[in-house]
């Protein structure tokens, strides 16, 4: 049936459509209810059908809070522009530009490549090396970054794979083939001297008539084709085998780079969006969430998770036993599709040198980096943040380092070699404005900060308590049960919108939520946001998961068959790990004083009542 051709029109004008029909659309919401509440709900529902249509580009939206915020009375410009750029937004930029030094330098490669050789190349041992490394890499690189690195690997790989293991397969035929005619042959020679000519007995009795039938070679007629339609059968089989290898392999790259994601405080964009909404939120609050808190409950988390999602696509796409776990522990022949496949790989390191200065030099930097972030507050101990009366947070330190890659020098300064005579020359440093200008993701940058101004306003007008009160029934309901079920309902979400949006959008409403129902806020907060990265059924859920599809060896179908599973699966291990380690960890089994609303203010911290107890599950 053809579509009708002011359809197909309209679909050609959907984004125009969208982006002038919305605001006309939702106009009788201010106009009847006057208020910032509902002018801030107004801008907050044009913000997020843009979002999750992008009829306008998701860093363009953002910037709508600078335009509506001082129009309607909600902020001032002056407000709008401070809360733009918090703290956490600059956490969030020098962690970005750490990470362009690290992809400039080419270490992350590397760490890749040699950590795959250290797995091997035998199927599961391949997925889970893949998984690791990715795993790894997207802690503290762009999970995007980290995906479109890695897949190219898959792909060399892949192909060694793929050819040997079909040329294994037709010679293990052939020589299958000629064995069993040597073997006919070897009895027909057998059945003539015993029943012919050279047995004298049977020479004497002339009535015996003898006919010998030997069994036909291969160079027979009918044979060839007997034998092409096997091959092709064969052919098959293991083309089928490895595709189904290669689909695993592809979804576990941007699956554990997700999952990776989370397990650090700059690891994704949505950690970040509750720890600078956290501040806004609760200004008071003697609970932050810092790079070593985070990372010390969020790590075990996410490699729980890692440990299910590979269990259940080896299981899905290789096949998957107790009787196979061998193949990970213990040494077993290698075919010749796989040595051909570590060849790959070593000569895939081979081309990377030796390491070089600018690598040694950012390594250097990233480990500092990151024993700067966790220590500085970590919970456990005293951190090294108290010798500056805790006046450096972790942005201080992404900024301090980031600052430090701008002026390292990217080879052995030419000062430094004493033997050289002449003129010495300047080096250039591990990172230049120009490279940064090109790799450095600016509009997650304004997307995140869209975010946090969005949140301002939200607190500011007014909106956040309307929309907890409206929220306000749950209450009847166990706080686990809530936590449960607002987790699935952004893990639904966020597969049709961007992580960050739906971070953005429900921060707030959840904190004003536990607020209206006196529940830690973090109780309700961590799961869901932890949710919004575990994107796996669609292609446009993120942009890994759009990398991987774009390589062609995936359909829709392949993720969605993965993808729900791995979202029950993320479900259940979040809800379980905040109703267990994080009402320890956090202390989320009592109501604080710094989350209680105005009215409130001067009510003691209480532990929740029988119907609001944080219990396991």
């Amino acid at each position: 049936m053809a579509v009708p051709f002011w359809i197909k029109q309209v679909w050609e004008f959907r984004s125009a459509l969208v982006v002038i029909l919305t605001p006309l659309l939702l106009l009788p919401l201010p106009l009847a209810l006057p208020g910032t509440e509902s002018s801030c709900g107004y801008i907050i529902l044009i913000m997020a059908i843009y979002w999750i249509t992008e009829a306008i580009p998701l860093a363009v939206t953002s910037l709508i809070p600078l335009i509506l915020f001082p129009l309607t009375g909600i902020m001032t410009s002056k407000e709008v522009s401070k809360a733009y750029f918090t703290d956490t937004n600059w956490l969030f930029i020098g962690g970005l530009m750490i990470a362009v030094g690290i992809e400039n330098s080419g270490l992350h490669r590397r760490i890749a490549i040699r950590v795959l050789m250290l797995f091997g190349t035998k199927p599961r041992r391949l997925m889970a090396g893949f998984m690791v490394t990715t795993f790894f890499l997207s802690m503290w690189i762009s999970n995007t970054a980290t995906t479109a690195m890695m897949l190219p690997i898959i792909e060399a790989v892949f192909i060694q794979l793929k050819e040997n293991e079909l040329k294994t397969a037709r010679q293990e035929k052939q020589d299958s083939r000629r064995t069993e005619e040597e073997e006919f042959t070897n009895i027909a020679v057998g059945v003539k001297h015993l029943y012919g000519q050279d047995n004298p007995a049977l020479k004497a009795d002339e009535d015996i008539e003898l006919e010998v039938t030997v069994m036909p070679s291969a160079d027979a007629t009918a044979e060839p084709v007997e034998l092409t339609e096997e091959q092709m059968k064969l052919e098959e089989a293991v083309s089928q085998q490895m595709d189904r290898l290669i689909k695993g392999i592809t979804l576990c790259v941007p699956y554990a780079a997700s999952i990776g994601g989370t397990a650090t405080l700059t690891g994704t964009a949505p950690n970040l969006v509750l720890a600078g909404q956290f501040e806004i939120i609760f200004p008071n609050a003697t609970q932050d969430i810092s790079f070593g808190t985070w990372m010390a409950y969020s790590f075990p988390n996410a490699f729980v998770m890692l440990l299910f999602t590979y269990a259940w696509l080896s299981w899905l796409f290789i096949g998957f036993g107790l009787s196979d776990m061998k193949t990970l522990f213990k040494c077993t022949e290698k075919s010749q599709g796989e040595i051909n496949a570590d060849e790959v790989l070593r000569q895939e390191y081979k081309k990377l040198g030796g390491i070089r200065w600018e690598e040694g030099t950012v390594l250097v930097v990233f480990i500092l980096t990151a024993l700067l972030w966790f220590f500085r507050k970590p919970g456990f101990m005293p951190g090294w943040g108290q010798i500056f009366n805790d006046n450096a947070s972790d942005g201080t330190v992404a900024m301090a380092m980031a600052f430090i890659l701008f002026i390292l020098p990217r080879e052995r300064p030419q000062l430094l070699c004493s033997s050289r005579v002449g003129l010495r020359k300047s080096v250039p440093p591990i990172v230049d404005w120009p490279t940064m200008q090109k790799k450095f993701p600016w509009s997650v940058a304004l997307l995140l900060a869209g975010g946090f101004a969005l949140a301002s306003g939200a607190t500011k007008s007014g909106f956040s308590v309307w929309m907890g009160n409206q929220l306000a029934f749950l209450g009847s309901l166990e706080p686990w049960l809530i936590c449960f079920v607002i987790t699935i309902v952004v893990c639904l979400f966020t597969e049709c919108s961007s992580n960050t949006a739906t971070t953005t959008l429900f921060v707030p409403i959840l904190a004003q939520l536990a607020q209206v129902l006196q529940i830690h806020p973090l109780f309700l907060l961590i799961s869901p946001v932890l949710a919004a990265s575990l994107a796996f059924m669609l292609p446009v859920a993120t942009p890994p998961n759009a990398i991987a599809f774009s390589y062609g060896h995936l359909k829709v179908l392949d993720l969605v068959k993965a993808g729900w599973v791995l979202n029950i699966i993320g479900v259940l291990v979040l809800t379980f790990f905040i109703n267990t380690f994080g009402i320890s960890y956090f202390h989320l089994n009592s109501f604080p004083d710094w989350a209680a609303l105005p009215s409130s203010i001067n009510s003691t911290a209480m532990p929740m009542n029988s119907s609001n107890t944080t219990t396991s599950i």
